[in-house]
């Protein structure tokens, strides 16, 4: 009977550790997030506070909690550092914090938080864990033995001048008669003509104003003064345009994947879709990762771009000389 028991206790033990060595293995996962403290005053500071484990070779990204949180009622001061808490066994483990501060009184729940991982051979994946986090933010405690309430008062009331609105009232009527001279425009570009009564040019060809954009863009300078993000998604946006133009593909409301896959069933060369499809990528890790490509690869990125239409707009000049000659055919 005691060999019973010990077998048992044994094999316990056993799938204890089998289950800690599974979970071990996985190449990233969040070990805690908790808010410190969890109960704070109206304006108060207070800390999410994330810890990351991740297997050697995989690179992680905690989330961006910029664009808002809680539905804007809780406000991002700062975001700490990405702390380094142990390296050992080819795993390593990260800390970051986020200072917070709420200025309306409520129970905030937090249910998941996700980061985001890239695999040594360049995967990247979102990991999404559930973990019930809640914060208290309460009002300030009020004596009101020693506070004394008092009436508001009625507004005063004083004479009105006609040189006190005067100035608003010239500023109106400009701002009524630019209206009317715009509705005017609208009207008459709807009906197809212009301001001399002449018809309307037909709208240019996709590579025509993909090229436009992209001189517009390069002048701009923006990754020279460190503002990536908005050049990888002006430039990404350009080529989504131009591939819903010229091909027809809805790039502009696909994932970056789904105008990948997309990409494989049109008439382009191998290497225009491997540089394409690597600039995609790389643009979702800039806008949503905060990651920075090797400074080389901004001007490849945009030469990817602009070669693509360059050499990919053969087709679109011939429809759209077609498409002139069936005009000229009509009107004759």
């Amino acid at each position: 009977m005691k060999n019973w028991w010990r077998n048992r206790g044994l094999l316990l033990v056993a799938l204890m550790a089998a289950v800690g060595l599974a979970r071990g293995q996985e190449p990233v996962r969040i070990t805690d997030a908790h808010f410190e403290p969890q109960q704070v005053l109206l304006g108060d500071h207070f800390d999410l506070v994330m810890e990351v484990e991740a297997q050697e070779g995989f690179a992680v990204a905690f989330p961006d909690l910029a664009e808002g949180f809680a539905e804007g009622r809780i406000e991002l001061l700062n975001e700490g550092g990405v702390d380094t808490v142990f390296h050992r066994e080819g795993r390593y483990g990260l800390r970051k914090r986020y200072k917070l501060t709420s200025f309306e009184p409520s129970n905030y729940m937090l249910d998941s938080l996700g980061v985001l991982s890239v695999s040594p051979e360049g995967k990247v994946d979102t990991l999404m864990q559930q973990v019930g986090l809640v914060a208290s933010v309460a009002m300030i405690p009020i004596d009101t033995t020693q506070t004394t309430i008092y009436d508001i008062k009625r507004p005063m009331k004083a004479p009105i001048y006609f040189g006190e609105f005067s100035g608003y009232l010239l500023w109106t009527v400009l701002a009524l008669a630019a209206v009317a001279g715009l509705v005017y425009l609208i009207v008459r570009r709807l009906a197809g003509r212009g301001l001399g009564g002449e018809r309307a040019k037909p709208s240019e060809p996709p590579h025509i104003v993909a090229i436009r954009r992209l001189e517009s863009l390069h002048n701009q300078k923006l990754w020279q003064n460190g503002r990536l993000k908005e050049y990888y998604s002006l430039l990404t946006d350009i080529l989504r345009d131009y591939l819903d133009g010229r091909f027809g593909v809805s790039a502009m409301e696909m994932t970056s994947e789904e105008i990948i896959v997309a990409l494989r069933g049109l008439d382009i060369m191998p290497k225009q879709y491997e540089a394409l499809s690597r600039l995609l990528r790389e643009s979702d890790l800039v806008k949503f990762a905060k990651y920075v490509p090797e400074q080389e690869y901004h001007e490849e990125a945009y030469l990817a771009v602009y070669y693509f239409v360059e050499e990919s707009k053969q087709v679109a000049v011939e429809e759209m000389s077609q498409t002139k000659a069936e005009e000229k055919n009509e009107s004759e």
